[in-house]
């Protein structure tokens, strides 16, 4: 991409993230999410319009932290609880999250839709709900996108396919899903070790450039492990037009000292803050802000908890697993609904499994750094027993 192209779309997107903010201000909504949730107020959200620019949109709207709801299941295994589901999208607008990704792990078929339109019922109007989009040819994913859309879906995960041979025909196919398409667009900087013969970092950066300018694409996000080397090459390629969406919270710092920082998005933030002390979304707006400086001490004090937990799902994460069950656990000890999840069929690296050291270790992280969790005992967990601090 010609230089100056460049420069006149960094400059395009720093004045959309500008004009949006005063325009929230303006029309009365409120641009932090932490006030909300500390004073218990659902936001006020606007689903991006089909007309408008989901750019403009995403600088106004897609601030703070955005999670990520599982099922609870009935006893049985066999069906999910609505009640429970539905207690966790409250938790999730109690944390003043800007949205909420459904993750049917354990469900199928009428009982995985079921499970999401129970979340866009409890999210409607009062959080947005996040969708993902397969490294894959329009015509496969057609009907679960418009599917995604009919429930309301405001933005959706788009993966890239590192099966094609050329960045050329991955830009080409996640174009085309665009195209067609009335939501906008998160791209997955997940590295691939087979395309490091494309691009050293295992991201197709090239195709990625190029979807940067569509109005449609208006975040990009970083996966967890991926490299500090790779997520520089990430800002640098794209950051000039879109929203960098990093989880590791320590490495916002040093890129917030040069890129718009507001968004981090499709994690377990409920596992590192709660209703009371939702700091991660106090941190993003210390950053959207230029206070960096009270951003860097605010992380500080709450390293305890962001460290355990990144060191709880490194292991996993490295093999392509998530430590589901700790994620469930830590979402219920402020709040969130509890309840076993069904057996994933994998071996113990890979999902593992909820002993009492574990339980206690979730515990610890909390209690570490003063987040207030519930004394219930564990059994309340294991038997979807909800609460309320």
């Amino acid at each position: 991409m010609k230089k100056n192209k460049k420069g006149l779309a960094r400059r395009d997107f720093l004045k959309a993230t500008t004009v949006a903010g005063v325009s929230a201000l303006g029309a009365g909504f409120s641009v932090s999410s932490t006030l909300n949730a500390q004073e218990g107020i659902a936001p006020e959200i606007s689903r991006p319009s089909a007309e408008g620019s989901k750019k403009v949109w995403a600088a106004q709207y897609l601030r703070g932290g955005e999670s990520f709801i599982m099922p609870s299941f009935a006893p049985d295994f066999k069906s999910f609880d609505e009640e429970g589901v539905r207690q966790d999208v409250r938790h999730a607008i109690d944390q003043g999250f800007c949205s909420i990704l459904p993750l049917s792990h354990g469900l199928r078929g009428e009982e995985s839709r079921r499970f999401r339109e129970v979340i866009a019922d409890e999210a409607r109007g009062k959080i947005y709900l996040v969708g993902i989009l397969s490294g894959a040819d329009w015509g496969r994913i057609e009907d679960s996108v418009r599917y995604a859309e009919s429930l309301g879906t405001s933005h959706a995960l788009m993966y890239f396919n590192p099966g094609l041979s050329t960045q050329d025909e991955m830009y080409e196919q996640m174009l085309e899903v665009l195209e067609n398409t009335s939501m906008a667009v998160a791209l997955y900087a997940k590295p691939d070790s087979n395309i490091r013969h494309l691009d050293p970092t295992g991201l197709p950066l090239n195709a990625f450039d190029r979807l940067a300018d569509h109005d449609k694409v208006v975040a990009v996000k970083f996966t967890q492990l991926i490299r500090p080397a790779s997520a520089y090459a990430v800002a640098e390629t794209v950051g000039d037009r879109l929203h960098l969406g990093v989880v590791d919270l320590e490495m916002m710092l040093p890129l917030a000292l040069k890129y718009p920082m507001q968004w981090t998005g499709q994690w377990a933030i409920d596992s590192l803050q709660s209703p009371k002390t939702p700091w991660v979304n106090q941190f993003l707006e210390l950053l959207r802000t230029g206070r960096n400086d009270e951003a860097h001490d605010l992380y500080w004090q709450y390293e305890p908890i962001a460290t355990a937990f990144y060191q709880l799902q490194a292991p996993s994460l490295s093999i392509g697993g998530h430590p589901w069950v700790h994620i469930k656990y830590m979402k219920w000890l402020t709040g969130g609904n509890g309840g076993l999840l069904a057996d994933y069929n994998a071996s113990m690296d890979y999902v593992p499994h909820l002993d009492q050291a574990g339980r206690d270790k979730c515990r610890e992280a909390f209690t570490k750094v003063g987040i207030e969790i519930t004394d219930l005992s564990d059994i309340r967990f294991q038997t979807c027993l909800q609460f309320s601090l």
